[in-house]
């Protein structure tokens, strides 16, 4: 079970879950942001998380594996048990991703950080996913807002090459 995994032993199953679900909040947040989460960013989402389970710091690589299991099915479940209205949907995910904060405080502090950073890539690659010309200038208004996932509490570590590959994917 992934709960064996180094760094996240200590967690318990629902803190894992939430853990487990921030991927799909995220994208619902940001895709979701501007209306309907749209045919591109539902494409690139899963093409992201599938991606993680490879090209992420070896720290999270095998919780972006879990995360990423059955990412459209997870996405359109959520999707579908809240409100259609763009403002309560975002109020409830925020919320759902706010709880994260406690989760993450519990981690070692490199774990933590690297985690909070592909977040926040994520957050940007979701919202880059739809419109624009190549992308650029696809992010909207709407999602702009929500871009640094404000809820979130920064978590920096000042060493390690992971947490520097993550950076430069910005």
């Amino acid at each position: 079970m992934w709960t064996m995994l180094e760094g996240f032993q200590h967690l318990s199953s629902e803190e894992i879950d939430t853990l487990v679900a921030a991927p799909v909040n995220i994208t619902a947040l940001i895709g979701g942001a501007d209306g309907e989460i749209d045919r591109e960013e539902r494409n690139w989402s899963e093409h992201l998380m599938r991606a993680r389970t490879y090209s992420q710091p070896h720290l999270i690589q095998e919780y972006y594996r879990v995360a990423s299991e059955d990412f459209l099915a997870k996405l359109d479940k959520a999707m579908a048990a809240l409100p259609k209205e763009v403002e309560p949907r975002s109020a409830i995910l925020t919320q759902r991703i706010e709880s994260l904060n406690p989760i993450l405080a519990k981690l070692d502090t490199e774990l933590a950080a690297t985690l909070y950073k592909s977040f926040l890539v994520l957050a940007k690659e979701t919202a880059k996913a739809s419109g624009g010309f190549l992308r650029i200038g696809a992010v909207s208004a709407v999602e702009y807002q929500w871009l640094d996932l404000p809820m979130l509490e920064p978590i920096h570590h000042e060493s390690g090459d992971d947490i520097e590959r993550i950076e430069k994917e910005d």
